[in-house]
């Protein structure tokens, strides 16, 4: 059906910089849904989130801390840290024990089950990561990264739930 005059050009849409989809919120939302689809699909064998994933790399990599420290390492607030551990707890991947200096703090370890998960489950990861960047060249694939990391850590003070390291 032939166009009538006056009608937008769908084209001209997109590529317009007022067009939300030429906006970097909403391409990096694009590119989390796409992330989490491949992730969920190259490590459906292993029931285990990218949020999960995250966390016990954390533990893994950083050693037992408590909830609060945790949140903060893997960028998590509050409610989502509570949901995520309590999801990996139930399948024996973490403990969780009241902290010695602050009893209403708790200290979460990974298990060795959890050590297990991690590195059954970190190929399958490692490969969702080379399919989302797939598209691009090596060289693309190194700016786009160091991009990403210079943006997140610029405006880390902006997030809900700011990236801390221990």
């Amino acid at each position: 059906m032939a166009k009538q005059a006056g009608e937008p050009n769908n084209d001209d849409v997109a590529a317009s910089e007022d067009s939300f989809l030429a906006m970097p919120g909403h391409l990096l939302r694009r590119c989390h849904q796409i992330g989490v689809a491949v992730f969920l699909d190259e490590c459906r064998a292993f029931d285990l989130t990218p949020l999960q994933f995250s966390v016990l790399s954390a533990l893994d990599g950083f050693g037992a801390m408590d909830q609060a420290r945790l949140g903060g390492v893997t960028a998590l607030d509050r409610t989502t840290i509570i949901v995520v551990l309590t999801k990996l707890e139930e399948r024996g991947l973490v403990t969780r024990v009241p902290s010695k200096k602050d009893k209403r703090a708790k200290i979460v370890a990974i298990t060795e089950a959890g050590r297990r998960t991690l590195a059954d489950v970190l190929p399958s990861a490692l490969e969702a990561q080379k399919r989302m960047l797939g598209p691009l060249n090596g060289r693309e694939q190194a700016q786009l990264l160091t991009l990403l990391r210079k943006m997140a850590e610029g405006n880390n003070s902006l997030s809900r739930a700011p990236h801390k390291l221990p």
